[in-house]
């Protein structure tokens, strides 16, 4: 068996282009996950510390070459500026609630049809 060593690509800030007419914007590497190459997208989104001063995050997606239908590297001016334009706020799961306080749907007759 052996292990061949893949250079990782650092591109830069880039605004990307998906399948699904979907735009990312952010610094872009590659990474090796599993055993494939993907790339890296580290988005910037606004946070604020402890005190309330704000403080810039980052939130990171992942996307394989074959979802990837464009990608133009840009300067960092230009990639913010993209970036002032677009909800850069991640798309986040529902937070976790213990057993108490979800709805209690037990009332419900389980034989009817939706």
């Amino acid at each position: 068996m052996t292990t061949e060593t893949v250079e990782l690509k650092d591109y830069g800030w880039c605004i990307v282009e998906l399948m699904g007419h979907r735009t990312r914007v952010g610094k872009c590497t590659d990474e090796q996950v599993a055993g494939g190459l993907l790339l890296r997208i580290d988005i910037p989104v606004r946070g604020t510390d402890e005190d309330g001063n704000a403080d810039e995050e980052y939130t990171t997606e992942y996307y394989g070459c074959a979802a990837i239908y464009g990608m133009q590297p840009v300067s960092e001016d230009m990639a913010r500026d993209q970036l002032g334009t677009r909800d850069r706020r991640p798309a986040r799961p529902t937070e976790y609630r213990p057993q108490s306080q979800l709805e209690d749907f037990s009332d419900l007759d389980d034989e009817q049809p939706f």
